[in-house]
């Protein structure tokens, strides 16, 4: 029955002083809202990586050049390494187990089409890319092997492209200019979202024979992906790529191996780990936010105790003992941080459907734990922030109550 009373009371002093109780609340709905959202995009991030990785071939392998070994620490350098050219590929293509071999160039450039231009993702790639990586064409065709035996200055766009560059109209046989380079679209690449640090949307494929000569000017591979007869065969297939090369470029030690063959399951596993990083720094941010709001909320509630210093003397005068007067600040401490983290929810739920509406990059996802994240820290903030000016408030005496008045 008391703890019944306490909340009825602190519920009415709530609404009598409804401007102090929107300024209290008004910092844990901005603490929640931040937590709730940051994880939210954290784990959305996450999971469209996995939907990304998971939806190419499962028995592909990827070689791309690698820094060898720095002290103890393995670094990932394939912009400075040059060592895969399409004499690799085609030693690749003979390999037992392998279905295809697909090389790729890769850098940026601006794309000029009118008065419009951008910089982007410049490929270039060979027929085998579109069977290898899972990538179809809406309307136009793809890169063909006449198109990379002929070296034509043909492309293939993504969405993206599409819509930075030609809004409405229609981008098949067009013209645009890559760096000084002069192609015609031939294609436009279904949407399939960003896939890590990647956009394959956002991204031009011309034949990589035309990259070669007249875009790069250089021979080199940034990687050269492996599709497997088997994905039961994939270690082995995996063993003896690796020792083929090896033996290629005559390095007896692999830890000092200046190339890596990644499996889709380790490039998955590297990516996980970079965005479990990511989410756990961003939880940190909204954490800090939210003590920040918390420490917001003790000052307005000292100075709630200073302006109620008759009502605390009245209630110790009729027999109020100490921690009654706790028990009725901490109650109107936690009844404000929990009402501030439900609005903090439902604002979330609100950002995070526009976010959705205006991207498909990334879809936020609030799950339960974040619900549960949230409400769990609405409570400890206003009991951790709510103990000082409660016991601030039990330890007046009344003599400080009348000097007040």
């Amino acid at each position: 029955m008391q703890l019944t009373r306490t909340i009825s009371l602190a519920f009415r002093n709530m609404l009598a002083n409804k401007m102090r109780a929107g300024l209290s609340s008004l910092g844990i709905i901005i603490g929640v809202f931040s937590v709730v959202v940051l994880l939210a995009v954290g784990q959305g991030a996450t999971a469209s990586i996995v939907n990304q990785v998971s939806a190419l071939w499962t028995n592909l392998l990827t070689v791309r050049p690698w820094s060898p070994n720095s002290g103890d620490v393995r670094r990932q350098g394939g912009g400075n390494q040059k060592i895969f050219t399409m004499e690799h590929v085609e030693l690749l293509k003979n390999m037992t187990d392998v279905a295809w071999v697909s090389p790729l160039v890769s850098s940026q450039k601006q794309v000029i089409y009118g008065s419009k231009n951008t910089n982007t993702t410049i490929n270039g790639v060979a027929p085998a890319y579109a069977t290898v990586n899972n990538t179809s064409v809406t309307s136009g065709i793809f890169i063909s092997e006449e198109n990379s035996t002929n070296r034509d200055k043909v492309a293939v766009i993504g969405p993206t492209i599409v819509e930075n560059l030609f809004g409405s109209e229609d981008p098949l046989w067009k013209t645009i200019r890559i760096g000084n380079v002069l192609f015609t679209v031939i294609g436009i690449t279904k949407t399939k979202g960003s896939s890590g640090f990647n956009n394959a949307d956002n991204a031009i494929y011309v034949p990589l024979s035309t990259a070669i000569i007249s875009l790069f000017g250089s021979p080199y591979l940034s990687t050269i992906s492996v599709q497997v007869t088997d994905a039961e065969k994939m270690d082995s297939t995996k063993e003896a790529i690796n020792t083929r090369l090896l033996e290629v470029f005559k390095i007896s030690d692999p830890a000092k191996a200046t190339f890596t063959v990644q499996s889709q399951a380790e490039t998955l596993d590297t990516l996980s780990t970079i965005t479990s990083t990511l989410k756990i720094f961003l939880g940190r941010i909204a954490a800090i936010s939210l003590i920040v709001w918390g420490i917001w909320v003790m000052n307005i509630l000292l100075v709630t105790v200073s302006e109620r210093t008759k009502e605390i003397w009245i209630r110790k005068a009729i027999g109020a003992k100490s921690r009654d007067i706790i028990e009725q600040f901490l109650v109107e401490s936690v009844m404000l941080t929990v009402f501030g983290g439900i609005i903090g929810i439902m604002l979330s739920y609100a950002i995070v459907k526009l976010i959705t509406s205006l991207t498909t990059a990334i879809t936020p996802v609030i799950t339960s734990n974040h619900i549960l994240l949230a409400l769990s820290f609405s409570v400890g903030t206003g009991l951790f922030f709510g103990i000082f000016p409660a016991y601030k408030a039990a330890k007046m005496k009344p003599i400080d109550a009348l000097r007040s008045e």
